[in-house]
């Protein structure tokens, strides 16, 4: 009798001890949750040598039932199929697929682990070069440049879980959220008590982006949890990890996509918008004004411009000006106290690396809040100032980069300009933002665009009004009698909110 899908399915699948001493490694550094995940990894990566694998040998390894190890269905199938293409014929007995199987994983686990060590850990360079490995030949016979993989088509619609469970309560079916899907949108706000799982949902969605592509993460923890053992998001992404003023932000945040007069112009306009929106700052028009020409100043003498030349310029054009020192020279000192940022990087750079920004408790509220702002802001000129991210055939657009604050109800409601540029505009640039907030009463301070720019709305549980939850998620949903992992979503495109199961 032919080999069939369900004996597959069910059948224990394993190579050999040596590889998964790799297995474990590529786990953790590249911060996979299960080991089925390195070996799909592994296989496919063997899968693109045309040459056959060495059989392995040795002690076999830990068991992976195959609807584990490949999924079912049309997944399990599409498998196979890779496999019989491959080999050039199709195996007669299920001993031949597992011996085949196994030399495949150990091959891909011994070639995943060399270049990890050529990448020094370093996870953007390292999904690069996979990435550039799985691509075919040129017509030269050279091998594509991995730095250019980030401005290729996609192939196909990135479909995420919401959690590890995401599941619709009233009919159980898979709740999967198109992210870069044509008339879809990448940006999610994610809201929830203390305990809820709203972290735990967003870390787990987080892992699921990056298995789909090499996007670098900028991400802002106010917690202090993203990088620890538990999530591990450093290790997912390759994120370096910095805690400022420990260890200034390496960006040159005032970096001029445009050095014309009237790009100046713009950009110290801008600037003065967006130090006018801090807490408790509450700008004049007389102090906005100084503060406009005093960028202008500072951008049109320095390259690279800080903002000690900025505040050093206000105080010239007070002096000049004859006004007291006030409010506007007050926050820019208490901002210049510390070192937040230092321009070692240019944007370009900056923005194509993974960064988790560690923004603790002992740091004045003004801090933390301004290196949101000025972050956002540069990441916004950045996107902007590039062509649209490429789409494939079906309209799935590419991802550039993914922005993530958590506890975002600190900067919500500020109006922040560079975060309503990216929830806005950076859609069509590759950007994709999430917030986890505590409540949905957090976005009350923005306008409805703002909220109707999301692809995604979660809420698990939580006291919020009924005014802002009907607001965010319409009439029915009912946020205090969610039961624990449960939560309420609304879905770009779809008329009302449901019920599902992220997590249990």
């Amino acid at each position: 009798m032919a080999l069939g899908l369900d004996e597959i399915a069910t059948a224990a699948f394993r190579t050999s001890a040596e590889a998964d001493t790799l297995a474990q490694r590529v786990k953790d550094i590249l911060g996979f949750g299960a080991f089925n995940v390195p070996a799909r990894l592994a296989i496919a990566r063997s899968l693109a040598i045309p040459d056959s694998p060495p059989p392995v040998s040795g002690d076999v390894g830990r068991s992976i039932k195959g609807d584990t190890l490949f999924g079912t269905g049309a997944d399990l199938a599409a498998w196979i199929a890779l496999l019989v293409e491959h080999a050039g014929k199709t195996p007669e007995t299920l001993k031949e697929l597992q011996t085949q199987i196994a030399a495949h994983w150990a091959r891909g686990l011994r070639l995943l682990d060399q270049t990890i060590n050529e990448s020094n850990n370093d996870q953007v360079v390292f999904w690069h070069a996979v990435a550039a490995a799985a691509l075919s030949m040129s017509e030269d016979g050279e091998t594509p440049d991995p730095d250019k993989f980030e401005d290729s088509a996609p192939a196909g619609a990135i479909g995420i879980p919401i959690g590890p469970v995401s599941i619709d309560t009233t009919n159980d079916a898979v709740v999967t959220w198109r992210l870069s899907a044509a008339g879809g949108s990448p940006h999610a706000g994610l809201m929830g008590g203390v305990g809820s799982g709203k972290t735990r949902t967003a870390t787990h969605m987080l892992r699921a982006i990056r298995s789909f592509t090499p996007v670098p993460l900028i991400a802002f923890d106010f917690k202090g949890d993203m990088a620890d053992d538990q999530n591990a998001l450093h290790r997912a992404f390759g994120a370096t990890v910095i805690t400022p003023p420990h260890q200034p932000v390496p960006l040159d945040v005032l970096a001029l996509s445009d050095s014309s007069p009237m790009g100046i112009t713009l950009a110290a306009q801008r600037l003065r918008d967006s130090l006018a929106t801090l807490k408790g700052t509450g700008f004049g028009p007389q102090q906005k004004d100084a503060l406009t020409e005093a960028a202008e100043r500072a951008f049109r003498a320095r390259s690279p411009c800080r903002l000690t030349d900025i505040r050093d310029a206000l105080r010239s054009v007070y002096a000049q000006r004859e006004r007291k020192e006030d409010g506007a020279i007050a926050t820019l000192n208490d901002l210049c106290r510390l070192p937040l940022f230092a321009p070692d990087l240019q944007p370009a750079t900056f923005f194509r690396q993974s960064w988790i920004i560690r923004l603790t408790q002992d740091l004045p509220e003004l801090v933390r809040v301004s290196v949101v702002t000025l972050v956002t802001d540069a990441l916004d000129r950045y996107l902007n100032s590039l062509a649209d991210a490429p789409t494939d055939a079906d309209g799935n657009r590419a991802l550039r980069v993914l922005c993530v604050i958590d506890e975002a109800h600190r900067i919500l409601g500020n109006r922040l300009p560079g975060l309503s540029g990216l929830i806005r505009l950076s859609r069509s640039k590759g950007g994709a933002i999430i917030l986890i907030s505590q409540s949905p009463e957090d976005f009350e301070g923005e306008d409805d665009e703002f909220l109707s720019e999301m692809g995604l709305v979660a809420a698990f549980g939580t006291n919020a009004s009924p005014r802002a939850v009907k607001r965010i998620l319409g009439a029915g949903a009912n946020l205090a009698v969610l039961e624990k992992g449960q939560a309420w979503i609304k879905l770009r495109g779809e008329p009302t909110a449901r019920r599902i199961v992220a997590w249990r």
